[in-house]
């Protein structure tokens, strides 16, 4: 149960933190929509080739009203990134020393990068309230869910 509710806490503050830039068409991202909308087709070779992935919403664009195209493109690059993020000490780092190897566009990667910030800042300022929160692990399980 403890489980859920770390989860759930988490995606909320990935869901949140994905807001992006509307003058610079930075995806809206929704990490939670992502992992429980299906797809109607595979995107195991496009998550985890090398294909230059770049996605642009229009502002304030909707998880349900995306294309299974952009759907799908939005998972194989949460698929790549999260790959690189680990949890220690309660906080997620991205172990990734150079982003081009992603092969996402800046744009992408700098939501996601956002989103990670914002969710250990939302970890520490519970911890600093008393209500500290456990913060999951990026599991496999998770990240296959992404695929499908």
């Amino acid at each position: 149960m403890n489980k859920i509710v770390f989860l759930s806490i988490f995606l909320w503050s990935v869901i949140a933190s994905c807001s992006g830039d509307e003058d610079k068409g930075i995806p809206v991202v929704n990490l939670e929509a992502l992992h429980a909308i299906p797809l109607d087709h595979s995107i195991d070779q496009l998550a985890k080739d090398t294909t230059f992935i770049d996605v642009t919403l229009p502002p304030n664009a909707r998880i349900d009203q995306l294309s299974q195209e952009e759907l799908g493109k939005l998972k194989a690059a949460a698929y790549r990134f999260y790959q690189h993020v680990t949890l220690e000490d309660n906080q997620y780092r991205i172990n990734l020393k150079s982003p081009e190897v992603l092969h996402l566009s800046d744009q992408v990667v700098k939501a996601y990068e956002q989103a990670i910030s914002n969710t250990n800042h939302f970890a520490d300022s519970m911890a600093k309230a008393g209500q500290a929160i456990q913060l999951p692990p990026v599991s496999e399980q998770y990240l296959n869910n992404l695929l499908k």
